[in-house]
C-alpha cells in the first residue's frame, strides 16, 4: 500500500512539473527593443550638437588651418573625402536655387572652405530642401555645381542625412552623396581642389563677414586623404568610424568638450586623425543624445 501510495504521488508531481515547465517558457517579446544609455551597448547611443542658427560672430564652429603639414595644407587637391550628418530644422534658411552662389542663395550653410567648396540648402519643390554642392573659385563664385534637386532623394526635415563629397586621382571622379546614393558626379579638372590654407567652416560660410548660419544638427564628421567612397554604400551614422593612416580629421561629436580659449569662453571638441590643431565650438551649441532602437523579428 505504502509503495503504490508512493507511487502515485511520483506520477502526480512529475505532472506536474512537467506542466508548469511547458507554461513557465519564455514568450517572444513583440514590437521593438530600445537600448538606453546605461546599458553601454557600442554603437546604441547617439551624441551630437544641436545649433541655434544664430548669426554672432561668437557662434562659430570651424577647424582652424595655419599652413601646417598637420592642418589643411597637407590634404591633396586630388584625392579626398568630406563628410559629416546633418538634421536640418523647420526653421533653417533655405536659399533661392537660382542664385549661382551660396552668398546670394542665403541658404544654410553645411560646410565650406572659402575659394574651395560650398555645401548649403536651397528649395526643392519635391521635398522641404535639397543640397547645393559648388566648387569655387578665387572670388568665391561656382565653377562647377551639382544639386540634389535634381535627383530623386526627397530630403526632409528632422531626418537625419548623410553628406559625402569625395574625389579620387584613379579614375579622375568627383562625387557627391546623399546616404550613399551617388546624386552627380564628373571628371572635369575644375572639381580638383586648391591646396591652401583656408579653415573648414561648419555652420556658417564667410564672405567678408560670418552669415548663412545653419540651425540644426551635426554628427559623425570625417575628412580623408582619400576616396572613402569610389562607388554607392550604406551609411551608417551609429558607427564610429576607426581612425587610420588616411583619416586626416574626424569628429565623434560625442561631447567630448574642454576648455581651449582663456580670452573667450569657447570650447574645443575632441578631434582624432592626423589633424593637431583645434576646432573652435559654438558657445551657445545644445548637446543632444538619442538611443539606438534594433527592430526585433
Amino acid at each position: 500500500m505504502k509503495l503504490f501510495t508512493f507511487i502515485a504521488f511520483f506520477i502526480t508531481f512529475g505532472s506536474l512539473v512537467f506542466t508548469s515547465c511547458e507554461r513557465e517558457a519564455l514568450p517572444v517579446y513583440p514590437g521593438t527593443i530600445v537600448q538606453i544609455d546605461t546599458v553601454f551597448v557600442e554603437g546604441a547611443n547617439l551624441t551630437y550638437p544641436t545649433f541655434t542658427g544664430s548669426d554672432t560672430s561668437g557662434d562659430r564652429f570651424y577647424a582652424f588651418s595655419g599652413s601646417s603639414s598637420t592642418d589643411f595644407s597637407s590634404m591633396s587637391g586630388t584625392d579626398w573625402t568630406y563628410e559629416l550628418w546633418i538634421k536640418v530644422d523647420p526653421e533653417a534658411l533655405i536659399g533661392d536655387p537660382n542664385e549661382p552662389s551660396g552668398q546670394t542663395a542665403g541658404g544654410a550653410s553645411i560646410s565650406e572652405r572659402s575659394r574651395n567648396f560650398e555645401l548649403y540648402l536651397i528649395e526643392d519643390s519635391n521635398a522641404d530642401y535639397a543640397i547645393k554642392y559648388n566648387r569655387l573659385d578665387d572670388d568665391n563664385l561656382p565653377l562647377g555645381t551639382m544639386e540634389s534637386s535634381n535627383s530623386g532623394i526627397n530630403l526632409k526635415f528632422d531626418e537625419w542625412v548623410h553628406v559625402a563629397i569625395s574625389r579620387s586621382s584613379t579614375d579622375g571622379l568627383a562625387k557627391f552623396y546623399i546616404n550613399g546614393t551617388l546624386i552627380d558626379s564628373s571628371s572635369d579638372p575644375l572639381w580638383i581642389q586648391p591646396v591652401n590654407d583656408t579653415w573648414l567652416d561648419f555652420n556658417y560660410m564667410y564672405r567678408g563677414g560670418n552669415m548663412n548660419f545653419f540651425k540644426g544638427s551635426f554628427d559623425n564628421i570625417r575628412i580623408s586623404y582619400i576616396d572613402r567612397y569610389p562607388t554607392e554604400f550604406e551609411p551608417d551614422q551609429f558607427e564610429r568610424f576607426t581612425v587610420d593612416n588616411n583619416t586626416f580629421l574626424q569628429m565623434d561629436l560625442d561631447n567630448n568638450l574642454t576648455p581651449f580659449d582663456p580670452v573667450s569662453d569657447y570650447d574645443k571638441v575632441e578631434i582624432k586623425g592626423v589633424y593637431s590643431y583645434y576646432i573652435q565650438v559654438i558657445n551657445t551649441v545644445f548637446w543632444t543624445s538619442e538611443d539606438y532602437v534594433l527592430e526585433t523579428d
